[in-house]
């Protein structure tokens, strides 16, 4: 059986595509999914199962949208994608984990979308591209900060979830 952790994107934001993660865990294990975890009410999945990648995708999108009438971006990220995700983060040297953001797009931007992007001062916020991951720091915080997934979004032309640095670190214990 392969492992995999698994993202949502946009799930219980502001009162907005409402799952409840037991429902949803309870239906996952109904369909035969093992060792199924959930982990806060955000959207982070661990399971373990015999599916490939895409299979596990287009499966799990559907049960979404059959059970909760939701059309939700799944993010399926294997095992060592993850740790190289943790280690590749440019934002590990005394940084607030609650201030640093990882998150994971749906495809490579193109660089002259990522160009425009740096051409702005943000200061002091900061943000770095690696493939398909972006990586950003808000050194004051998120309530006024102009970066958030859907900035990134717009700006990149693509869909993206992302979690603090936290969860991330907590979704990967589950793969121990």
């Amino acid at each position: 059986m392969k492992s995999y952790i698994i993202f949502l994107r946009a799930v219980n934001v502001s009162g907005k595509n409402i799952i409840k993660m037991s429902a949803l865990k309870s239906i996952l294990e109904e369909k035969g999914f093992q060792n199924v975890v959930t982990y806060i009410q955000s959207g982070n999945i661990y399971l373990n199962t015999d599916l490939e990648k895409n299979e596990l995708e287009s499966l799990l999108h559907q049960l979404i949208k059959d059970h909760f009438q939701l059309d939700i971006s799944c993010f399926i990220i294997e095992p060592a994608k993850l740790e190289q995700v943790i280690h590749d983060n440019p934002y590990c040297n005394g940084e607030e984990p609650n201030r640093v953001f990882i998150t994971f797009l749906d495809t490579i931007p193109d660089s002259s979308l990522i160009a425009e992007l740096k051409a702005i001062d943000y200061n002091p916020e900061t943000f770095f591209i690696n493939k398909d991951i972006l990586y950003y720091h808000l050194p004051m915080g998120m309530a006024k900060s102009k970066f958030n997934n859907n900035f990134f979004e717009k700006k990149l032309k693509l869909i993206a979830t992302g979690r603090n640095v936290n969860t991330v670190l907590k979704m990967h214990q589950l793969l121990k």
